[in-house]
């Protein structure tokens, strides 16, 4: 049985990403989605692509997009028979990109010293790493907020240095898109700023600037997987789906910067255009889609998106000021002392999903309060859906409200963008 009256909402296929992009597939999982969205006698006419982003295992990943999907498929049981009018035929299929977004910190006792070394090594990407690692995480094991000495903080800048990251300023490359990297600056500033209670006592504050380190590392390792292995899904997928069938690519937090890359691609083989595009708490630069960034020379790293027309439908971005995560980050990337404001108004480095998009046209800003359904989402058109009233993180008390996502009236809106006209 086709259509909405079977299941609106598709069956969730997860495909296996490494952290370069190469597929992991030995069960043959994408040979055999290609034949069933290549299949003429139930044609398909959408293709959902999800990314979920930072500190996701593979459990978490399953869960996340389980409940995204039963938010959605909640969501139509009222206007379902609206959507079988505007689209008699919606035969969706729904693909989940797992990736390795290793989290910053695990909890206290969850490994021993030598498997956290071996972690955070894995993690820097130099095996050399472990010289400075060792007496770092023995200090801070030893004395969790203890202060800075000058030994530990150039060990701090040594380990920033063996990631490979550069300080490329605004617009740069995922990753690179920083000014500093000051390890005393980065401490205090947790201090002043950390939850009180238990989320402190066991935070180990001069570990900090190393899971600044990792967020920016995880940031590039998402532009790596999107470029790559996302990119050839993703063109994958197109050659073997019916030429009216509309792609649909939903990513959370880095899973914005994994979507983005799979529709831009390294350069190497042309882009691959898709009907909307959603981010939701985007952990890309807020400049990232701008074709001239203000008071720079520069344009946003994925500024192809809006130059060359890839998303043929709407672009969807949500913000709220309780995600916690994203503005202490972003914050950290920018240099003491110096004039960070763009225009005048908007800061140089902060997220989509606390800013929404800058320096891009045809921006409608809607405020997403609780029961609001309807959003009037068009075809070639940007949204930025301010969700501070729903987004709010009642439920994440760590990352305030960064993964608070799985709520009606963000489902209205990604049904919105995917049947938009």
């Amino acid at each position: 049985m086709t259509g909405p009256t079977a299941d609106p909402t598709g069956r969730l296929t997860m495909v296996a990403l490494d952290r370069d992009g190469n597929r992991c597939d030995e069960q043959g999982v994408v040979a055999r989605l290609l034949d069933t969205i290549g299949d003429t006698r139930r044609p398909v006419t959408d293709i959902f692509v999800l990314s979920h982003g930072w500190q996701t295992d593979s459990p978490t990943a399953t869960a996340m997009y389980s409940e995204w999907i039963r938010t959605m498929r909640d969501h139509l049981a009222g206007p379902q028979a609206a959507l079988r009018e505007r689209r008699p035929d919606f035969r969706p299929v729904v693909v989940g990109i797992r990736w390795p977004s290793v989290p910053w910190e695990r909890p206290a006792g969850a490994m021993s010293f030598e498997q956290e070394v071996a972690f955070y090594t894995d993690l820097i990407g130099d095996p050399a790493a472990e010289e400075e690692l060792r007496p770092l995480l023995a200090e801070a094991n030893a004395k969790p907020d203890a202060e800075l000495s000058e030994a530990d903080e150039q060990r701090l800048r040594t380990l920033d240095a063996r990631s490979g990251l550069a300080l490329g300023h605004v617009g740069a490359a995922p990753g690179d898109d920083r000014a500093s990297f000051e390890p005393r600056r980065i401490v205090a500033d947790f201090r002043e700023t950390r939850d009180d209670g238990a989320e402190a006592g066991r935070s180990r504050s001069i570990l900090a600037p190393l899971w600044v380190t990792s967020f920016w590392t995880m940031k590039r390792r998402a532009w790596q997987v999107g470029r790559s292995g996302g990119h050839r899904l993703l063109q994958e997928l197109r050659a073997a789906a019916p030429s009216q069938a509309r792609f649909h690519l939903v990513g959370h937090s880095f899973g914005a910067i994994v979507c983005a890359g799979a529709i831009q691609g390294d350069g190497s083989t042309p882009a691959a255009s898709v009907h909307s595009l959603i981010l939701l708490q985007g952990a890309l630069s807020l400049w990232a889609f701008a074709p001239r960034i203000p008071d720079t020379e520069r344009s946003g790293f994925f500024h192809p998106l809006i130059t060359q027309d890839l998303v043929t439908g709407p672009l969807v971005t949500t913000r709220s000021r309780h995600d916690r995560a994203l503005k202490w980050y972003f914050r950290m990337a920018a240099t003491v002392g110096r004039d960070n404001r763009l225009a005048g108004r908007l800061p140089r480095y902060g997220a989509v999903g606390t800013y929404g998009l800058a320096g891009v046209d045809r921006v409608t800003s809607e405020v997403v309060g609780p029961g609001r359904l309807h959003y009037g989402i068009r075809s070639a058109n940007r949204y930025d859906l301010v969700g501070d009233a729903v987004i709010s993180g009642r439920r994440f008390s760590v990352q305030g409200a960064h993964s608070d996502l799985a709520h009606p009236e963000i489902a209205a809106a990604i049904w919105e963008a995917a049947t938009s006209t």
